[in-house]
């Protein structure tokens, strides 16, 4: 087995930009171009689906994202397991990045393009599918693409560098969509008018994004650079199994309410630009930066601070922070702040690229570790069904998060005359942070041997 290393190594990690790129793509933008405030539909934007709350509880964008997450939740599992004992001679992994890539590219873009131009049950149904296909080809390509990263990394030490590399391409497939995407949909809002502007980003995106995300079938060839065998355990003993791993399911809470905050404030950035700092959708991008640049800067400081303090407290810290940062955010704007609300908003996002950094790096170094200790224990190499179903959680809070934002924006206000829901939204994210801090008190700190082989 040869060593993973050289341009294999970073074309394999530059492709982490692809699928970071569509992901940010899709929650960065649904919600202003589905939903837009008030204010925008005055300028020419269309609301595609009824904001109207039905039962008191659920909206028709909020249940469309829920019925997208429940197909990609179910997904996570099952192609997983299709994963783990695929026995594929284009290789197990690679398999599923080779027919995955475009129709997640395209499926992204075709949440941009509603068929009817007005508010309509025809488009519900619409979204509905496409968020569908979106979530499911998303799985499709992410799933497998990160179970390579234990069988391509064989310490920890080139784990934790696999992965904070790969956390700087996230940043970078990001930094395109949430720095470039509101720049490049102002310059074209001039000469084709808001929806052919937010379309012709989508595509110009979608386009980058397939690029990056090729570039990972090019550089792996499993047969050479991992010598993990197919799994013999069905579907359902495997799922059963990785729910019984204790020391699993308290990383998976803690993750999971890192999501939903994650989440929540990276949906929210262009209403809270628009809401609380009364900027417009180009400030966002600014504000993006402050988010991305904080990261990249952390990103550094952190891999030199890893030498000296243990995972467990970078995650606890990382969670905690997060939480603060989001509770001073809501305050954006208000009279008892004696701070210009966008120098506020600036100050605020960029210390958000702490705990973002943290995050974006530490869990799949947490999950390979929990997947050495399993193979320990059973002898099976199953990395991509302990991704699969802590994928299948997240991606179900993420869904749970979307909902909840669409839920607080139309009953408590989305608009410049109304901004409460906005506040409300994120405040209540910031809750969630901390129950997952304290869950996460009971993780046992496991082996720290960075340069030990596993």
């Amino acid at each position: 087995m040869e060593e993973f290393k050289g341009p294999r190594w970073w074309l394999y990690n530059m492709s982490t930009a692809g699928h970071s790129l569509f992901d940010t793509l899709f929650m960065v933008f649904y919600a202003s171009f589905l939903l837009p405030p008030e204010e925008k539909i005055a300028e020419g934007m269309i609301q595609f689906i009824s904001g109207e709350t039905f039962w008191g509880v659920f909206t028709v964008l909020g249940i469309i994202m829920i019925f997208g997450r429940i197909v990609d939740a179910i997904c996570d599992p099952l192609i997983a397991s299709w994963s783990d004992r695929s026995q594929s001679k284009f290789g197990r992994r690679r398999f599923f990045l080779l027919i995955g890539g475009l129709p997640l590219a395209l499926f992204t873009v075709l949440i941009f393009f509603p068929p009817i131009a007005a508010t309509s049950f025809i488009n519900g149904i619409y979204l509905a599918v496409v968020f569908g296909l979106f979530f499911f080809f998303y799985t499709m390509y992410v799933a497998p693409y990160i179970a390579l990263i234990p069988e391509l990394g064989h310490t920890e030490e080139k784990r934790l560098n696999m992965t904070t590399i790969q956390a700087l391409f996230a940043l970078v497939g990001g930094a395109i969509v949430m720095i470039g995407g509101p720049f490049l949909y102002d310059m074209l809002k001039k000469s084709l008018g808001p929806v052919p502007a937010f379309q012709t980003m989508a595509v110009i995106m979608g386009i980058i994004g397939a690029i990056f995300l090729y570039l990972a079938v090019f550089a792996v060839d499993e047969k050479r650079f991992s010598d993990a065998k197919p799994s013999q355990v069905p579907l359902g003993k495997s799922v059963a199994t990785t729910l019984k791993n204790n020391t699993f399911l308290t990383f998976l809470i803690t993750n999971m309410t890192f999501w939903f905050i994650f989440n929540t404030v990276r949906s929210s950035v262009i209403h809270i630009s628009v809401t609380l700092m009364h900027g417009s959708e180009g400030d966002a991008g600014l504000y993006n930066i402050c988010i991305f640049a904080g990261s990249g800067v952390f990103f550094i400081i952190n891999w030199f601070l890893t030498k000296k303090v243990n995972k467990k407290t970078f995650m606890i810290i990382g969670l905690a922070t997060f939480a603060l940062f989001s509770i001073l955010l809501s305050f954006t704007g208000m009279s008892f702040i004696p701070i210009d609300p966008k120098l506020w908003g600036l100050i605020i996002f960029g210390l958000c690229g702490f705990p973002v950094a943290v995050f974006l790096v530490m869990p799949n170094v947490f999950i390979s570790e929990i997947c050495d200790l399993d193979f320990k224990q059973t002898g099976e190499r199953r990395e991509a069904m302990y991704f699969g179903v802590h994928g299948f959680f997240v991606k179900f809070i993420l869904g749970l998060s979307a909902a909840t934002l669409a839920f607080f924006y139309s009953s408590f206000g989305k608009d410049i005359s109304n901004p409460l829901g906005v506040r409300i939204t994120i405040v209540v994210a910031a809750v969630i942070a901390i129950i997952g801090l304290l869950v996460f008190l009971r993780y046992p700190v496991l082996s720290e041997q960075k340069k030990e082989s596993v």
